[in-house]
């Protein structure tokens, strides 16, 4: 069904208060699950309410966010188990910070979890004239390439550069599925697409609830499994526990870079702007599909979507949540 954005906005805040969140939180997680609804992402949207009043029943709101330690180019923040969605920001937006002042912002946050589209904070970075990078590592639900035993997260990367009229962004997952793209099936009552996921004895499974017994398999068979260690890698160096279970630490990695260190700002911009340009204007295999850049759907989706002023959220998703 269509939803109006202050609605949704409203309905999200109501609903993650109602269910223990600080107001000012709840303000934050809305406007990143609109934001993903928007991009076309509806299993990062308001579906996402369900499996976080879940998590706060088991976890509570958290304490205070603090600063564990810091220098002129870093900073660990410990998110005393506060919802990613909020320590991620304040994760990014020191990142910016230290930049600003030294070149380069390396951040870490810890003991928090769900973060939700990590495009939405390093495109945060490149509006503001920066390059970066965010790694994500999370609760163990996909098995290593070759195993079926759960050892890492779903565990995405994502990068952004600035560049003219809109930055580029690339946000990707290690894993075939995301997480609450399953719990999204299992919510709407669709099975899983074929080779995305094993049951707990390690046999193919298109099952929702089977899927989250068992484990996800990774994207790109030894490649994206070898990506996902390195996801994992850089979440244990932001403070997370080597292999995390449903109560542990999640680890945020971030590394904001002024490209002024290298390159004038304006030619940098001016060249990735060239080489966007030039990826779409490429000849593409199939006539009827253009060559596009990763990531320029979901910014389109998200120009129009705020144009036209409502998300689409399943039927049954709006139902549970009201």
């Amino acid at each position: 069904m269509k939803v109006d954005l202050n609605e949704a906005q409203r309905l999200a805040v109501g609903f993650l208060v109602r269910h223990g969140m600080l107001d000012a939180h709840a303000h934050v997680v809305a406007d990143h699950l609109v934001y993903a609804s928007l991009a076309g992402h509806g299993f990062a949207g308001l579906s996402r309410l369900l499996p976080i009043a879940e998590y706060l029943k088991k976890r509570g709101p958290g304490g205070t966010v603090r600063t564990i330690h810091e220098t002129d180019k870093s900073a660990l923040i410990d998110g005393d188990n506060v919802i990613g969605y909020v320590t991620s920001l304040m994760g990014v937006d020191k990142a910016i910070e230290l930049a600003r002042t030294s070149g380069v912002g390396i951040v870490g946050v810890n003991n928090s979890w769900f973060s939700g589209m990590l495009r939405y904070y390093v495109e945060r970075a490149a509006d503001a004239g920066f390059i970066a990078l965010h790694a994500a590592n999370s609760t163990a639900r996909v098995a290593p390439y070759g195993g079926i035993d759960r050892l890492l997260g779903t565990n995405p990367i994502a990068f952004a550069f600035p560049a003219e009229k809109h930055p580029l962004v690339i946000d990707l997952a290690t894993a075939s599925m995301a997480w609450g793209d399953v719990i999204y099936h299992q919510q709407t009552g669709k099975p899983l697409p074929e080779e995305r996921a094993i049951d707990g004895d390690g046999r193919p499974t298109t099952d929702p609830l089977a899927a989250l017994g068992g484990a996800f398999l990774p994207w790109g068979g030894p490649r994206g499994s070898s990506l996902s260690v390195i996801v994992q890698a850089l979440g244990i160096l932001a403070g997370s526990d080597p292999v995390i279970d449903d109560a542990g630490k999640w680890g945020y990695f971030f590394a904001v870079i002024d490209p002024a260190l290298l390159l004038a700002p304006e030619g940098f911009k001016r060249s990735i702007t060239t080489l966007r340009d030039r990826i779409e204007a490429s000849r593409p295999s199939d006539p009827a599909r253009p060559v596009r850049v990763p990531g320029s759907s979901s910014r389109q989706n998200i120009e129009v979507g705020r144009a036209r002023g409502w998300i689409e959220v399943a039927d049954e998703v709006y139902d549970a949540v009201r």
